[in-house]
């Protein structure tokens, strides 16, 4: 199947990064690069179905030219439906990214409501001298109160352009109460990062990069430390 979303982004001979091919097809709706200044194309991601609705099948291929520079911002969290007794949605991101590039994909954690089920992977491939600043997660709602009821299997699998692995990761929350994040550096240091209440960091193998775990309840409060932890390593990702 093909990608409903595919993007590719390349550096210009006066140093600014231009979209060179673009593909939205339902139900992903796309901003044209609205950064004209310095070298960082800026395209706002949106969903025009209202969420991810059980049954769907999704995929996105974003890719980066080598000294390529990004941001790609969701700026309203995606809702994950039931559609009856369908089966759990799917959605796959295949994120390629040349020598020297750098890109930022930034999304709100999913809104699992009752009864929704999603399989999500992503696919990283990241070239020599790429940098990655990825935010994903989840959180619970439930309008009508009452115990929550979804499921979520989500994977990471990230690698260098040789095929080495770089990072890992399976996780299978059940209908969890706390809201979760994580915010993922690839060739950034998050060493020297100020963590709010509740987070945690790690480093990767291979010298990789670093990772920060969010976890807590209620979810506006750790949504609000997710951005401003986003804002802080934007602001210097925009000097590379």
């Amino acid at each position: 199947m093909s990608p409903q979303l595919r993007l590719r982004f390349a550096p210009g001979a006066d140093g600014r990064t231009r979209l060179t091919q673009r593909l939205a097809a339902y139900p992903y709706a796309i901003t044209a690069p609205h950064a004209r200044t310095g070298a960082l194309a800026r395209l706002t991601l949106q969903s025009i179905s209202g969420g991810i609705h059980g049954g769907e099948t999704l995929a996105q291929h974003i890719t980066l030219a080598p000294g390529a520079r990004a941001h790609l911002l969701q700026p309203a969290a995606t809702a994950v439906r039931r559609q009856g007794d369908a089966a759990p949605a799917r959605q796959s991101i295949r994120l390629e990214i040349g020598a020297d590039a750098s890109l930022i994909y930034e999304t709100r954690p999913l809104i699992m409501l009752p009864g929704a089920a999603l399989i999500q992977a992503w696919d990283i491939t990241l070239a020599q001298g790429a940098k990655l600043l990825l935010a994903d997660g989840f959180l619970t709602h439930n309008p009508q109160g009452g115990a929550a009821d979804w499921q979520l299997t989500t994977s990471l699998r990230a690698h260098s352009a040789e095929g080495r692995l770089l990072a890992a990761e399976h996780m299978a929350p059940r209908a969890s109460p706390l809201a979760c994040a994580k915010l993922w550096g690839f060739g950034i240091d998050f060493s020297g990062l100020p963590l709010p209440p509740g987070a945690g960091r790690s480093t990767l193998a291979h010298g990789a990069g670093h990772v920060i775990a969010l976890a807590g309840a209620p979810a506006g409060p750790l949504c609000a430390a997710l951005e401003v932890l986003v804002g802080q390593v934007t602001a210097e990702l925009r000097a590379f």
